[in-house]
């Protein structure tokens, strides 16, 4: 996977055909890395549109085995960012302009970082945030409790990265790389609760769901005194399977993370990424009557190449089962099949 080439590929196409198709549809197109696994490569990750037509240019295919995802974001979305009512922060702080459609429109965009920037430095707002995220960290384990199997490492997973970002809020700072590089950041801020960093750390290598689940509640209550705070079902038949298609050409990215991770041995980034394709496989499963995927379960930091391997034949399993329900997977073995389609 020659990772440079197929972002600049990417990156060119999006600029080349906002410049033709759409100049009067889109005000910006936006680059962000730090989710990538090269975070040093700069990417097309987003653009904001300003008509309806111009959320036509939206994308998710797979170019040379690497998964894209071209995705609109409007203002309105991006002011809830500038308001840290968005998960990940970094998508709006970490950006940078590649097209504005004029002055105006970047000076909007850096007016929103700059919004940005000044609730990350505000005690009160960032107090408020860290209780949010300590909140829903509680709410997850209370979850958790019920939980067996995958859906316990899921929910353990996710209790420590709700106690880490109440952290990181409460030292007026956010996560560059979302939930995967806690570990690092967590170890260059000032304020951290004493032994929560190692209480992370053993609660992904912790085997045992029952330990589990008792580790993450002495994380809570770590972070609770560092704090000082005491539908309708759907059918399979009503769903459309090409957004099943659409769904995994998106994931396939998170596919190939685990892989490129587990094969240097990062079992911390492999348990963070699997936990969000864990979660993610629980909603499609549910939501297009698929039988539950168990991915998590076979986690194990010493045996990456058994919890790959399990990755591997849910992707296959999927693949089947979009193709089975008529969806069509968007995927070019080289650029010449992309342009030819999206000429």
């Amino acid at each position: 996977m020659n990772s440079r080439f197929n972002n600049n590929f990417v990156t060119n196409w999006v600029l080349n055909t906002v410049k033709e198709k759409y100049s009067e549809d889109i005000a910006l197109v936006i680059s962000h890395s730090t989710l990538r696994i090269n975070d040093s490569e700069q990417c097309m990750s987003y653009f904001v549109p300003i008509t309806q037509q111009g959320n036509k240019l939206a994308h998710t295919f797979i170019l040379n085995g690497e998964g894209f995802d071209v995705l609109g974001i409007s203002w309105d979305r991006l002011e809830r960012f500038a308001e840290l009512e968005e998960y990940n922060i970094t998508v709006l702080a970490d950006a940078e302009i590649l097209y504005a459609k004029n002055d105006e429109y970047a000076r909007r965009f850096k007016l929103l970082q700059k919004k940005q920037r000044a609730n990350l430095a505000d005690k009160t707002k960032m107090r408020v945030c860290a209780l949010r995220a300590y909140a829903q960290a509680k709410s997850i384990y209370l979850e958790m409790l019920f939980a067996s199997r995958s859906d316990i490492k899921l929910a353990a997973g996710y209790v420590l990265d709700y106690l880490a970002q109440s952290v990181a809020f409460a030292n007026l700072t956010y996560f560059k790389k979302a939930q995967t590089a806690q570990l690092e950041q967590l170890n260059d801020m000032e304020k951290v609760p004493s032994g929560f960093y190692e209480l992370y750390l053993s609660v992904i290598k912790e085997k045992d769901g029952a330990e589990q689940k008792r580790k993450c509640y002495n994380a809570i209550r770590i972070v609770q005194d560092f704090l000082s705070v005491a539908s309708v079902e759907t059918t399979a038949k009503e769903q459309n399977f090409q957004d099943l298609a659409d769904w995994y050409a998106e994931l396939s990215y998170t596919w190939l993370r685990l892989r490129y991770y587990a094969k240097y041995g990062d079992f911390v980034k492999v348990y963070m990424w699997g936990i969000f394709l864990q979660n993610e496989l629980n909603d499609v499963c549910e939501d297009f009557c698929l039988e539950k995927q168990e991915l998590m379960e076979y986690y194990d930091y010493e045996n990456l190449n058994e919890f790959i391997y399990r990755a591997d034949e849910i992707e296959h399993y999927m693949r089947h089962a979009i193709i089975e329900g008529g969806g069509v997977i968007h995927e070019y073995s080289n650029t010449e099949e992309f342009l030819d389609e999206n000429a």
